[in-house]
């Protein structure tokens, strides 16, 4: 910090990078925890629609093979993206469409 109050550009950068590595902590983590409960919740409704003229049939390790494999994808092709577009507006979309 500067003795103005200001603060240097090499701590607003340093600031950004942290926010930012908190930011997908977070929503990383909330994702690790619905791939978790996911599996079990759908067990759950298959054995409550076992019964029923129309079961349910899915599986949640299936649904989070897809998930994975789509992530995995998306990480041959970002490099290129970014390249083209820019690391500013990349992380914008990325930021638009995750959430």
């Amino acid at each position: 910090m500067e003795c103005s109050g200001r603060f240097s550009s090499n701590f607003i950068q340093i600031f950004n990078v942290v926010i930012t590595g908190i930011s997908f902590m977070l929503i990383f983590t909330a994702f690790q925890t619905g791939a978790m409960i996911e599996p079990r919740v759908l067990e759950a409704v298959r054995q409550e629609t076992k019964n029923s003229p129309n079961p349910f049939t899915g599986d949640g390790y299936v649904s989070l093979s897809v998930i994975y494999l789509v992530f995995a994808f998306a990480n041959w092709i970002a490099a290129p993206i970014v390249a083209v577009i820019g690391p500013r507006i990349a992380m914008f979309l990325g930021g638009l469409v995750y959430s």
